[in-house]
């Protein structure tokens, strides 16, 4: 392009676009001779080309991260991120709402009722976030709940010293704001206005991140036994199938006294070394189990009568093996429900089936052995306790399944 506006009276330019060897470049040529022609008259009429500040683009390149999971009612997010350092007012407005209740505690259907948003909306955006990455989905937390390691344990936080500490750091409640209101000035102890840490010192070593065991005598109070990471490595092995987190706590309570446990379970699950066992319910189709009863008195637990259930189950289980997804892991050795739905209805009475908040028709959706507890507790709107004592009453027998 020749004209006396420029420096030296002629302007070059070349237009191109960069391919991998593997493209059929013929197929751009067109493409190519466009674009050079529309930038040639952009040139002509206002200097799109010559002039620096018309001519520099800004552009920002984004990650292509798949597609994020559905997600489901009964799921808990967490956020993994600090999600105040880049929110603004110009987000989603259901985002806004529903971001104060994401505390890794509400299931997204409490989190749609809190934020009184549309539930549908919700998930889009809780999707949302899961697709930047900005939170992670656990299960709901329950004492009654049963956690045991993968296969991944020995690999992980029982081989890896930094991961021990990294988990002792978070769970440990010594260093909770509610227990030391100055967590942080032990981290920065130049500072010389924290005039309270200096006349009051903690009891116990900010620094040494192991949680002490139970209270320390007052002999202790110099090295207070704590829980190491040997300790902590016991204490996840020690999660097994078949015994609930409530038994699990009881069995170590002395260790577990200055230990979050929501945060212990939720480390292990975060870092894929635990996973949680799911209880399902199956209707075998066969009838209950009639205990052998008189009509003056009720059958008392452990009678005689286990004994054909005990039967019974193991007959199901068979059953039912071939018809579970590929991920069961087990099958509970729990006796059907259905046994003690017969001694409900030996002692009870016509009014309480009147009552029932989720009616038979309703309940046997769920009861195909392929929704867990969560799933229907969080649907039918009920506690699993709730659920456990309808079962009974189911006109079938029911089995649970651990997996």
């Amino acid at each position: 392009m020749k004209s006396q506006r420029y420096d030296r009276n002629e302007f070059i330019f070349n237009f191109c676009l960069v391919l991998s060897e593997e493209e059929d470049f013929s197929t751009y040529k067109s493409v190519v001779q466009k674009l050079a022609d529309l930038l040639r008259g952009l040139e002509e009429q206002s200097g799109f080309l010559s002039r620096d500040h018309s001519r520099s683009g800004e552009g920002k390149l984004f990650p292509i991260y798949p597609a994020p999971p559905p997600v489901k009612a009964w799921q808990v997010p967490l956020f993994t991120v600090r999600y105040q350092k880049f929110m603004d007012e110009n987000w989603d407005l259901t985002m806004q709402r529903i971001v104060p209740h994401i505390n890794g505690v509400n299931s997204i259907r409490i989190i749609s009722i809190l934020a009184d948003t549309d539930f549908s909306l919700t998930c889009r955006a809780i999707r949302h976030l899961l697709y930047y990455g900005c939170l992670f989905l656990l299960d709901i937390f329950s004492f009654s709940a049963i956690y045991a390691p993968t296969a991944q344990f020995s690999s992980t936080i029982a081989s890896d010293e930094a991961m021990q500490q990294e988990c002792a750091r978070y769970v440990n409640t010594t260093f909770a704001p509610s227990t030391i209101p100055n967590t942080a000035p032990p981290l920065s102890p130049s500072r010389p206005d924290l005039s309270p840490m200096h006349t009051n010192p903690p009891r116990f070593d900010p620094h040494d991140v192991w949680p002490p065991i139970s209270d320390p005598s007052p002999e202790d109070t110099e090295s207070p036994a704590v829980v190491d990471g040997i300790g902590i490595v016991e204490l996840y092995a020690s999660l097994k199938q078949g015994q609930s987190l409530k038994q699990w706590y009881l069995q170590h309570s002395r260790e577990l006294a200055y230990i979050d446990i929501r945060r212990f379970i939720t480390f292990g699950i975060i870092k894929g070394f635990l996973y949680r066992v799911h209880k399902y319910a199956y209707a075998t189709g066969l009838p209950a189990p009639v205990l052998k009863s008189t009509p003056t008195h009720t059958p008392l637990p452990g009678s005689t009568a286990t004994t054909p259930h005990t039967r019974s189950s193991s007959r199901a289980r068979t059953t039912v093996t071939p018809n579970t997804p590929s991920t069961a892991s087990s099958v509970g050795d729990e006796a059907p429900i259905s046994a003690s739905r017969s001694r409900s209805v030996d002692s009870g009475s016509d009014e309480e089936g009147e009552e029932e908040v989720v009616d038979d028709r309703t309940l046997a959706k769920y009861l195909d052995g392929l929704h867990c507890f969560d799933q229907i507790c969080t649907e039918l709107e009920i506690s699993e306790k709730e659920l456990t004592e309808r079962l009974k009453r189911f006109p079938g027998e029911v089995l649970i399944l651990h997996r």
